[in-house]
This record gives C-alpha cells, sequence and structure tokens, in this order.
C-alpha cells in the first residue's frame, strides 16, 4: 500500500482572492484505471493549452489507499474535491462524479474545457480537498499541494510554438496561491480583437469572517450583466443573484440570511472570467 505523508494544517484553505475556480458540473470523461494513486498523465505528457483554440483535456485520477498524519497510520475513507484554482482565465473543471468524491482507491477523471487567451506560460494548479479519515477530526481539509500532489497545465500562443518542459523548481506548498504563470515564455501572443482582458479586479469582502451581512466590493473594466453565488464547501449554491454592473468601482452588500455558520466561497462572473473568494460566516 503507498502511503501519502501529509504535512499539512487542519486550517489551510484556500485564500486566493483571483483565482480561476469554474466548475461546469459533472464530465462526461472516460473513467480509466491508474496503476497507482495520483494523477495521470504526468503534467510534461499533457499537451499545451492553445490560446483561442477550444480545449479539452482529460486528467484522470486514483484515490490513495493509507496515509500518515502526525504519526498516526489512517486509512482513506474518501476524498473530495472542493475547488481547482488558478486555471488559465477561460477555463473550467468538472469530474465524472457529482459530489466530486471518491472512495479508497477508486479512479475518476477530471475534465478541463474552454478557451482561454491567457498569458503564455506554465499554472500550478491548486486543488482543495476534504479527506475523510479514520483520523478523530474528519474531514481534514487541506491543499493538495500540501500534500505534495502537484499538477501543472500550460499554454502557448500556437500550436507551433515550442513545448517547454515543466519547471518543477517553481512548485509551491503555501495555503494562499494566487492567479499567477509561475514560469513565463518568451512568446508574443498576436491575439487582435480576440484578446480578453482580465474584467475583475480588487475583488474584496469585507468584514470576513462576518456575522450578519458584509460589503463587496471590486472594480469592472466594462458595464453590463455579471452573476454573483454563494457556494458551500461541497460545491452547493446556496445562494445567487444577477448584478448590473458599471464600469469602475463596483460595491454592494450581501447578507447572510439563513446561511449557517462556516466556511463558503463567493464568486463573481461575468460568464468568460471567473473569480472566487473564500467568505467565513460566524456566529
Amino acid at each position: 500500500m503507498k502511503k501519502l505523508i501529509f504535512t499539512l494544517s487542519l486550517f489551510c484553505l484556500i485564500t486566493a482572492a483571483f483565482a480561476q475556480s469554474c466548475n461546469t458540473g459533472v464530465a462526461n470523461c472516460t473513467v480509466i484505471p491508474l496503476s497507482a494513486p495520483g494523477l495521470a498523465p504526468v503534467s510534461d505528457s499533457l499537451p499545451p493549452v492553445i490560446d483561442g483554440v477550444p480545449n479539452s483535456t482529460t486528467i484522470h485520477f486514483q484515490n490513495y489507499d493509507t496515509l500518515t498524519f502526525q504519526g498516526h497510520a489512517l486509512t482513506m475513507d474518501s476524498l473530495q474535491v472542493l475547488q481547482i484554482t488558478n486555471l488559465p482565465s477561460g477555463l473550467c473543471w468538472a469530474t465524472n462524479k457529482a459530489s466530486n468524491t471518491w472512495g479508497n482507491q477508486e479512479n475518476g477523471c477530471i475534465l478541463v474545457t474552454g478557451t482561454t487567451w491567457a498569458e503564455p506560460g506554465q499554472y500550478q494548479l491548486d486543488i482543495l480537498i476534504n479527506a475523510y479519515t479514520t483520523f478523530p477530526v474528519s474531514p481534514l481539509t487541506t491543499s493538495a499541494a500540501i500534500a505534495g500532489l502537484y499538477y501543472f497545465v500550460r499554454v502557448n500562443c500556437e500550436a507551433s510554438s515550442p513545448v517547454n518542459p515543466i519547471d518543477t523548481t517553481h512548485e509551491t506548498t503555501t495555503d494562499t496561491i494566487l492567479l499567477y504563470s509561475a514560469a513565463p515564455y518568451n512568446q508574443t501572443c498576436n491575439v487582435g480583437i480576440h484578446e480578453v482582458n482580465q474584467s475583475v479586479n480588487g475583488l474584496s469582502v469585507y468584514p470576513n469572517p462576518f456575522t450578519s451581512q458584509a460589503e463587496v466590493s471590486f472594480s469592472s473594466a466594462k458595464a453590463g450583466v455579471m452573476t454573483e453565488k454563494i457556494t458551500s464547501v461541497i460545491g452547493s449554491t446556496v445562494y445567487s443573484n444577477q448584478l448590473n454592473v458599471v464600469a469602475g468601482v463596483n460595491t454592494h452588500t450581501i447578507n447572510r440570511n439563513t446561511l449557517s455558520a462556516g466556511v463558503y466561497f463567493y464568486t463573481i462572473t461575468d460568464g468568460v472570467s471567473t473569480f472566487t473568494k473564500r467568505l467565513v460566516i460566524s456566529e
């Protein structure tokens, strides 16, 4: 049995304000059994995503059997993917299960789809998980990177661009990973009228944690209609609303209403780019 040594904190949650986290539901991908736990193919074997070209990439997955945490040998009952962030803007993810949950040594697949005009380079995905084990405190919520599980997506200007090898020296195990290109490529894309600019900047929620209501503030590059929603850590939408956005600074209030105390995710999207902020509601 292969052991995964977790060097994690129980309270390690993602706080990336601008990380792409676009989930499209249940994926139409084929599950292929792997010979060992982890993700496949290795990042170097995954073809680069090409700017402006619709992408559909399948990443295969096998859950772990056992792990060691704080000196305790634990059996992995199940593992749940909560969020996948730091995807190049325009790309979304989905798994073969509505619950995004797999049992002990169970195989699954993750489908990455969409069209991006992101800066060429390699992007380290940050995967937020719940690990359900025999540990007295379960689940353990952490970034997969803290557990040593990394995955990269490369973006190229065009199919004829050089395929750079993955630079693993840019691996990071920090619990806060902002949207970034860990290793930018020396490529200049001729995107012309297709260029997609980041539509939202400075997304903030204050106070956070909050008890009854909080103020959401962000700057938009253009006027239009955007969708805001709040989801639970298991991906269920508990609040959704359409916003009439002006070009410039936008501020409005969100109310707790009947939501229980706990951790949630606030998301705003214009249909192309999606930005997520962690929320904490206290008693």
